[in-house]
């Protein structure tokens, strides 16, 4: 209800109680209905007027935005419309909307219109009504019958406005919504619509105004006028071109023709002085007030202020790190305008840093290798989520990829195959592409558990597990703890670990270890025995400032004490040789490990960190209580594939939830990692099921925890994704129907007939274009390679070549003639006739592919019969074949 008329309303209803207090007073009874009655028609008028009125505002504002709110007069059959009781909140009467939907019209499907268009319409308010009034739906039918009555130029609509589209999150999928009235029947799934120049993740402080636009000079230029190093300096080249070429234009949409929509044709904002007339940036300041580390760290600073504005833009850092992540921010914010490719940014001022330090991206490369290729373009994405810290799982039970120098036989017969190998230059360029990106790259060695291919090269490195007293041939359990060898043997290998991998932090493992094999094998058992013996003497002194004791969180458990006893000692041993290990070391060496090492209530250094997977905010604050550091990643393992829209999950996911009343101290969280573990992760569709799934535990990792908004967030997702398609991440898709605005990938071998130039198609079908790079490919041998001869030559060698075959025509005339003026006819006939012969057949040679199409399809053919009778040979075994 408007405020004017609900308080007019308010009045007269006070005046009524007031004529019904007078009746009781004694006054007759007669003077008081006539009050109620005029009290009752002033109500009416109001409302009529105030509905009046409405409706006209509402045919004006329907013309003027092109009739998309037509008035359509049914000569026919009257269109049912509801109309005004008394009290014009509480005593309303409607009719049927149609006959087949009239059950279908409830209170849930008329509420309160947010539409600018209805803030004159008096609205029903629920609250108003009374018992002994009709409720809303039903038929008054004397005031039916009155407004039946009235003349078709008085009859105004007296409904609220349901219709108008939305595209809205339903805890299900994005789909179509319709204002007042909820979803059609058979739900329309759309992906919303696109934001234009938004960041993600969302900054911690990021103002915007929408009416002030700058254009962005196509011959922009990245200053640096602070410190600079090598990161810098490719840094400004790299996101100058992404800049540049891989802004997102701001999106048509087909739903602008739908009737009551609220999307715009994009193309006509562009046509205002605001956009016209804008004001140029043509260069970026870059400042960095601290020198270049070489790695990026925990401790790394990744602040920064980023300012656009007419004067000056510029981003400033504490460190090279923040400068990175606000070139970033900065690219995000620029799209290209649907007219003249003209780049835009909106005048902005933010003031960003992360919430947690690692954000990390957990990647297996063992189940499935991984090509190098694939893992430098995941490192890209990294950068455009602003995720640090790259978790390489890199070798586990099905192979072991890592090319070690010091044992060549873990990957020689543990890889896959021989050439399915990490070599250490490898690893050296992959470490070095991450660390230009402020990415770290922390390797995962997971022991003693997880290492059956370990035991492909050095069986003796394993436990051998029994069925009672005997050997199972062939199952070899977790790394051996009882032998002074394998410490030995570990001590070598993670020294080349530490010496090839940068980072200060190593990831050990320690889950999921068969503690079943151990407790089978009577010399692991004896070895558990003899560390009873030696705890029990040491007792009496325990180290309680370097050990984590867990004793008031001690759980039941089916391992016994004693097989739980060598496993912590292992896994105690391994961090006293990796901390010798470490003091060659400036920061020396940190560990995470899995979960497990807690859950067994194993005694660790206080600085351990410990990665939960399995559990929720209950062990996330047991670890906490404990003294760890922690790291979270349960509801952010995201290769368990669910059809639809499921990021809303991962989005809505928090390290430090403290909605169930759990007590978690956020200093001690350090952050979180998105995990792909690759069973059915292969190079061919990893990337496109990582993204930008992972971009939803992202923006948890780097927002303030205050950002939660779905709808905002989901737009500015789908500009996200197609602006990593853009940049040349495969990304796939996850908010449901719609699509990117990009160049098709043209990665097939061009057909004979394309790109014909000056009338020669010869050699088109050998360029082959991949984005925007066009690779000319050739082949080795004469034939592949006479008409570059022609081409590179030019005219010179071909008069060459056509001397040599003349004086070769013309001595054999010669040597075939007796009679001199004999042999100048011939030389004038024969001779020429054979070297045009000889030119028409090179050229038919060179320029043409019909003979060699004749060879391949006489191959094709001889190939197709061998293929045929190996089949009939096989006795019905299928053979797959490839033209």
């Amino acid at each position: 209800m408007h405020k004017k008329t609900q308080a007019k309303y308010l009045e007269m209803k006070r005046q009524a109680e007031l004529a019904k207090t007078t009746v009781a007073a004694g006054q007759p009874e007669e003077s008081v209905d006539k009050k109620l009655r005029d009290v009752e028609r002033n109500m009416k008028q109001r409302g009529e007027e105030t509905i009046k009125k409405s409706t006209e505002h509402l045919v004006v504002q329907g013309q003027a935005d092109n009739n998309r709110i037509p008035v359509v007069e049914n000569k026919e059959r009257p269109v049912d419309r509801l109309s005004l009781s008394d009290d014009l909140g509480s005593r309303r009467t409607a009719s049927p909307i149609s006959d087949s939907n009239q059950n279908n019209v409830n209170n849930n499907n008329v509420q309160n219109s947010n539409s600018d268009n209805n803030n004159n319409i008096p609205q029903w308010n629920s609250n108003n009504n009374d018992n002994n009034q009709p409720q809303f739906g039903q038929v008054n039918d004397n005031r039916q019958q009155e407004f039946q009555q009235q003349p078709n130029a008085q009859r105004q609509p007296q409904q609220p406005q349901i219709g108008g589209i939305n595209l809205s999150w339903d805890w299900e999928d994005f789909s179509i919504m319709f204002n007042n009235y909820g979803a059609a029947e058979m739900k329309v799934r759309r992906a919303p619509h696109p934001s234009t120049g938004e960041p993600w993740p969302m900054p911690q402080y990021y103002s915007k105004k929408d009416n002030k636009v700058y254009q962005i000079s196509r011959d922009l230029r990245f200053v640096s006028t602070g410190i600079t190093c090598d990161i810098l300096d490719e840094a400004l080249v790299r996101h100058l071109q992404r800049t540049l070429r891989g802004s997102v234009e701001d999106m048509y949409d087909n739903l602008q023709n739908a009737e009551g929509t609220n999307i715009e044709d994009p193309a006509l904002r562009y046509e205002k002085d605001e956009f016209v007339n804008a004001p140029v940036i043509t260069s970026v300041e870059i400042k960095v007030r601290k020198p270049c580390d070489k790695y990026p760290s925990l401790e790394s600073d990744e602040s920064y202020d980023l300012v656009v504005k007419k004067k000056k833009t510029y981003i400033w850092a504490n460190e090279i790190w923040g400068v990175l992540r606000g070139l970033e921010t900065f690219g995000q914010l620029v799209w290209t305008g649907p007219k003249d490719n003209i780049l835009y940014i909106k005048e902005t001022v933010v003031s960003d840093y992360p919430r947690f330090p690692h954000r990390g991206l957990h990647v297996d490369t063992s189940r499935h290798y991984l090509f190098k290729e694939v893992l430098l373009d995941i490192l890209d994405s990294m950068e455009m989520n602003k995720l640090n810290v790259f978790h390489w799982h890199i070798v586990d039970d099905q192979s072991f990829p890592y090319e070690s120098q010091v044992y060549p036989e873990l990957s020689r017969k543990g890889a896959f195959h021989p050439t399915y190998v990490y070599s250490l230059e490898d690893i050296s360029e992959i470490i070095e592409y991450a660390r230009m990106r402020g990415i770290r790259v922390m390797p995962e060695f997971d022991t003693p558990g997880h290492t059956y291919s370990w035991g492909l090269s050095r069986p003796e490195l394993l436990t051998q597990c029994y069925s009672g007293s005997s050997p199972v041939k062939g199952y070899l359990g977790p790394i051996d703890p009882s032998k002074n060898s394998t410490y030995r043997f570990l001590k070598t290998l993670f020294q080349e670990v530490m010496d090839v991998f940068k980072d200060q932090y190593l990831h050990l493992g320690g889950d999921e270890v068969p503690l079943g094999c151990w407790q089978s094998n009577a010399e692991v058992m004896a070895f558990a025995t003899e560390l009873a013996k030696l705890r029990q003497s040491q007792q009496q002194q325990p180290n309680a400032q370097s050990v984590n004791s867990n004793q008031q969180f001690q759980s039941w458990s089916i391992w016994s004490d004693d097989v739980k006893r060598v496993y912590e000692y292992y896994e105690n041993r391994l961090i006293q040789i990796l901390n010798e290990l470490g003091k060659k070391r400036k920061k020396g060496i940190k560990y995470i490990m899995w979960q497990e090492v807690m859950n067994n209530n194993l005694q660790l250094p206080n600085d351990t960190i410990i990665q939960v997977w399995m559990g929720d905010m209950g062990d996330v604050m047991r670890a906490t209580s404990l003294g760890y550091h922690v790291l979270y990643s349960t509801c952010w393992y995201m290769d368990h594939i669910e059809y639809g829209t499921k990021w809303p999950k991962y989005y809505n996911c928090d390290p430090v939830d403290a909605s169930y009343g759990y007590h978690i101290d956020e200093k001690k969280v350090l952050g979180g990692e998105a995990a792909f573990w690759s069973e059915y992760f292969t190079n061919e569709n990893l990337i496109p099921m990582m993204w930008p799934r992972a971009s939803a535990a992202a923006e948890r990792l780097w927002s303030s925890k205050d950002v939660r908004n779905l709808d905002k967030a989901a737009e500015r997702l789908t500009e996200h994704r197609c602006r990593m398609l853009k940049r040349g991440i495969n990304a796939g898709e996850i908010n449901g129907p719609g699509y990117c605005l990009h160049a098709p990938p043209r990665r097939r071998l061009f057909n004979d007939t394309v790109g014909c130039q000056g009338g020669n198609c010869s050699r088109t079908h050998n360029i082959v274009h991949i984005e925007d790079i066009q690779l000319t490919l050739s082949q080795k041998g004469s034939l592949a390679d006479c008409g570059s001869f022609f081409n590179k030559g030019g005219i010179s060698a071909f008069i060459v070549l056509l001397l040599v075959l003349l004086a070769l025509a013309a001595l054999y005339a010669l040597s075939k003639s007796s009679s001199k003026l004999h042999r100048l006819r011939i030389c004038k006939n024969r001779s020429i006739l054979l070297v045009f012969v000889v030119v028409i057949l090179v050229y038919f040679l060179c320029y043409t592919t019909i003979w060699m199409r004749g060879f391949e399809f006489s191959g094709s053919f001889h190939k197709t019969l061998q293929e045929d009778n190996l089949s009939e040979a096989g006795h019905g075994h299928n053979k797959l074949t490839t033209s």
